[in-house]
């Protein structure tokens, strides 16, 4: 069954690789000003293709509408490269990612045809490129998948959101759909620390052989809540305002606050703006 899967996996990427770079070509052509918003909705569909090879069953609890009109940008707790399976599999997406996927086997020319933006957090004098990137293709009407916590963990706890990312939303004053993601069953069998990493991929884990024990997988169950969205017009355009928008982004996706408080929250500020203009 791995091999099978393997080999269904390699045949998709084959064909996806030849398909996008004609979707590419087409677009330039045509000049089309929504580029990414097209492509995007084409690894939506790949991805979704790819989760069916693995066998990954996904529910999502709450309210995937948020999304609808694009140039929105998800954020999500961070476990695994499977992530990006899971979520782009629900919602069209471009995806953020560190440099060195670049230089993965196949995976690399597949993140660059796809859009990817990547991160290099080795030199942040290149911060501005990464804003002005993420804003172009927001603008452009894709939506925009976040890791905040910058790497994925084992999951007993998740890392404070880093706040450069967020840079770019908060200047397009952009929506932000917060998203928790649970991985529940693996073959069956209750996600624990005894199998977590058949599926979690973090620290210094290798992707080969990684990816090898997962194709060997019959089944992967995972959980998606979406909760309720922030409007970065809420927040000032700051280092202060950045690092408010991150902890209520943090919030919501570890649970601390659930969406009826921020709710009511979001709805108090809106009246205390509201007096500030009326006077």
């Amino acid at each position: 069954m791995r091999w099978v899967k393997f080999a269904a996996i390699v045949s998709l990427w084959v064909v996806f690789v030849g398909f996008i770079v004609l979707v590419h070509l087409w677009i330039s052509v045509l000049r089309m000003p929504d580029r990414w918003a097209i492509i995007s909705r084409l690894i939506c569909s790949l991805t979704f293709l790819l989760r069916r090879i693995l066998n990954i069953q996904v529910t999502v609890v709450g309210d995937a509408e948020q999304l609808d009109g694009g140039g929105r940008v998800i954020i999500s707790n961070h476990l695994s490269y499977v992530d990006g399976f899971v979520l782009g599999s629900i919602f069209p997406v471009v995806f953020i990612s560190k440099r060195e996927v670049k230089k993965w086997p196949g995976v690399g020319l597949w993140a660059i045809l796809c859009g990817t933006i990547f991160i290099d957090r080795q030199r942040k004098q290149r911060v501005g490129l990464l804003v002005a990137e993420t804003s172009r293709k927001l603008k452009e009407g894709a939506n925009i998948l976040l890791f905040p916590e910058g790497h994925a963990t084992n999951g007993e706890r998740m890392l404070p959101f880093q706040t450069v990312p967020l840079a770019a939303p908060l200047r397009n004053r952009s929506i932000i759909v917060p998203v928790t993601l649970v991985y529940r069953l693996i073959d069956d069998q209750a996600v624990s620390k005894a199998n977590r990493d058949l599926v979690y991929c973090y620290d210094d884990m290798a992707f080969a052989p990684h990816i090898w024990r997962l194709l060997a997988l019959r089944s992967i169950e995972a959980t998606v809540t979406v909760h309720s969205k922030i409007d970065c017009s809420r927040y000032e355009d700051s280092s202060a305002g950045r690092k408010r928008l991150a902890n209520d982004c943090y919030d919501r996706v570890s649970g601390r606050r659930n969406n009826s408080d921020l709710s009511l929250e979001e709805k108090g500020s809106e009246r205390i703006r509201a007096g500030r203009v009326g006077s």
